[in-house]
């Protein structure tokens, strides 16, 4: 049997997006859930693709999740999320929306990076773990940065990474070094569901801009 494609899939998962098959979330806007491209992954690779998640409980009570995602043993994409509240359930959802980024980052997403159980889950009104109102912020230097002005700068560094690698695989190899120097300000970013949402685009567009370039 042929050993199915993931850019092949990619494409055949966009192709067949309709308009019925996106849900609703606050503020009327569409969204994918995460078990409409979970049930496509499922379809079209079988048992060659693999989803592994962790938790990890935080201080505060709250746990942060990673889902490793396997495509024929191979680690292809890892997504990660943060329980934003103690609601019934919320546990599970969250854990759901570690799965909806990882399978974002690979590409498994219609008209929005983030899934409909992930943008349901940052607009909740629930109370949350952390009471603070402000938006987490950062003091480097003496000068306090926001999860939008770290999201900017770490946005500069996979531009200037991607302009210098040949490969998707090379480009990841050469921003393993880059995280490890910016792991604090990635911790921070990941408090933001909307900043990562906007790294995770970006990610996806200079994977696809390095693809381009070898065609």
């Amino acid at each position: 049997m042929k050993e199915r494609n993931l850019r092949d899939a990619i494409q055949q998962f966009k192709s067949g997006i309709k308009k019925t098959d996106y849900g609703k979330v606050k503020g009327n806007r569409d969204y994918l859930s995460v078990a409409y491209r979970l049930k496509f992954c499922r379809e079209y690779f079988g048992e060659s693709m693999s989803i592994q998640t962790d938790s990890i409980e935080l201080s505060n009570g709250s746990h942060k999740f990673k889902a490793n995602i396997f495509l024929n043993d191979k680690l292809v994409s890892v997504g990660e999320s943060k329980q934003m509240s103690n609601k019934e359930k919320d546990f599970e959802k969250s854990q759901t929306v570690s799965i909806g980024r990882g399978l974002s980052l690979l590409g498994f997403f219609g008209d929005e990076i983030a899934s409909k159980d992930e943008m349901e889950v940052f607009l909740q009104d629930d109370k949350p773990f952390d009471n603070k109102k402000e938006l987490p912020k950062l003091k480097t230097n003496g000068k306090t940065k926001t999860p939008k002005i770290l999201a900017d700068e770490w946005i500069e560094q996979l531009k200037k990474v991607a302009q210098h690698s040949v490969s998707v695989g090379k480009f990841e190899q050469n921003l393993n070094p880059i995280r490890q120097e910016y792991l604090s300000d990635l911790k921070q970013i990941n408090s933001d569901l909307i900043q990562q949402a906007r790294i995770d685009q970006e990610y996806i567009s200079l994977q696809k801009q390095i693809t381009n370039r070898k065609q």
